[in-house]
């Protein structure tokens, strides 16, 4: 993992919390494809090759608990109605979720440099994965969210009128 990878990763991470500590419209289209897309590099990062055992369960583990954690963030924020279309916005909680998430980050790549793993489930790949599935599992919570209480979404580029629904992708 070389230092602009990672500043990438930061840029995205901290973009992302800013953009939703000052809240904003839930698009579902832009809400889910981000997340697929980081978690679909994640995957192609890994390359074709075999993947020694303990990579797999290391990714494996570390994968469930972003996605857990992910579900609990999703639960935190803040979901209102605002100019007629559904907002979401992290509290507090959230962003103690998140020093969470980063905390079993640095646990893993800890574990999985005692595990002299072949670097995929300390590296770049690994990373991708787990920040990819738990935005996902915080999306599917808010759309979930969104849905049951019938509040209208924004359509995806801005905030939109109240009487134009979106449909879920």
């Amino acid at each position: 993992m070389n230092y602009a990878q990672i500043l990438l990763i930061a840029a995205l991470l901290v973009w992302t919390l800013v953009r939703r500590m000052a809240g904003q419209p839930v698009q579902s289209t832009r809400m889910v494809l981000v997340p697929i897309g980081v978690t679909i590099l994640g995957v192609s990062e890994l390359g074709s090759g075999h993947l020694p055992v303990a990579d797999v369960l290391l990714l494996s583990v570390q994968a469930a608990l972003s996605i857990g954690l992910g579900l609990a963030r999703g639960a935190s924020l803040q979901v209102f109605l605002r100019d007629g279309v559904a907002w979401c916005r992290y509290r507090r909680l959230t962003l103690g979720l998140w020093v969470a998430t980063i905390g079993v980050r640095v646990v893993f790549a800890v574990v999985a440099g005692a595990f002299r793993s072949g670097g995929a489930a300390s590296g770049m790949p690994s990373l991708l994965i787990g920040l990819g599935v738990g935005l996902l599992a915080e999306t599917a919570i808010v759309l979930f969210r969104v849905t049951s209480n019938e509040l209208p979404m924004a359509p995806d580029g801005r905030a939109g009128r109240a009487d134009r629904r979106q449909t879920i992708l």
